[in-house]
């Protein structure tokens, strides 16, 4: 269930951001503390956790919501101008755990990943406008706990590495390996996987390019 309050941008919020892309500004999201006025997006107004809150430029900020208290667990994302409610997004079956963002033209492209269970991980890549609020673009699954937001090709938006698992013998004692996705208008497009092992390893820091034949 998706809920929307839309308000127009106050005047100069795009043309601004415009310049700045076009300067080729990139300018972060960083990590800040609740303003007392930020309410909780629909769907979150109990037993919800905020667990990410990214101030963006132009008095915008996306945050990330969790709530454990089911199980299966859900997640709500939102995004505000100001210190207004301009979107939500409902993410059934899905616990948000990190988020980036970069510029997009003269929009915010945002990664977010995600856990759906014991074992799988994975991220969503959403873009961010004040006239079409939040708009999910694009999903990648790992079989194994780990995906991670990573910065792979230099464009300033975030890419994704996922764990995944060989299956062989079994899930337990499986060989896991990372592979790494680029962001490209609003797709995730793999690029390859690194070779399986048994001990775990950070994420990769560049694209990988090997085979993913393994299971």
């Amino acid at each position: 269930m998706r809920t929307r309050r839309t308000r127009a941008a106050t005047a100069g919020i795009g043309a601004a951001a415009l310049a700045a892309a076009a300067s080729g500004a990139v300018l972060p999201a960083t990590s800040a503390a609740e303003p007392a006025r930020q309410q909780p997006p629909p769907g979150c107004e109990t037993d919800c956790e905020k667990v990410f809150d990214l101030s963006l430029p132009y008095d915008v900020r996306f945050t990330g919501w969790r709530d454990d208290s089911a199980p299966g667990g859900r997640s709500v994302l939102a995004y505000y101008i100001g210190d207004e409610l301009h979107d939500s997004r409902e993410l059934p079956d899905r616990g948000v755990q990190d988020a980036e963002c970069g510029w997009d033209g003269d929009a915010q492209r945002c990664a977010v990943t995600y856990y759906t269970g014991a074992h799988s991980t994975g991220a969503l890549s959403a873009l961010l406008t004040a006239d079409r609020g939040i708009e999910e673009t694009d999903s990648v699954r790992g079989g194994a706990p780990g995906a991670t937001l990573r910065q792979l090709d230099g464009n300033g938006r975030p890419d994704v590495a996922l764990r995944q698992s060989t299956y062989d013998p079994n899930y337990a004692d499986a060989p896991r390996y990372w592979e790494t996705y680029l962001e490209f208008e609003g797709k995730f497009v793999r690029t390859g996987c690194g070779a399986p092992e048994q001990q775990p390893s950070p994420a990769p820091t560049e694209p990988l390019y090997g085979s993913c034949a393994y299971y």
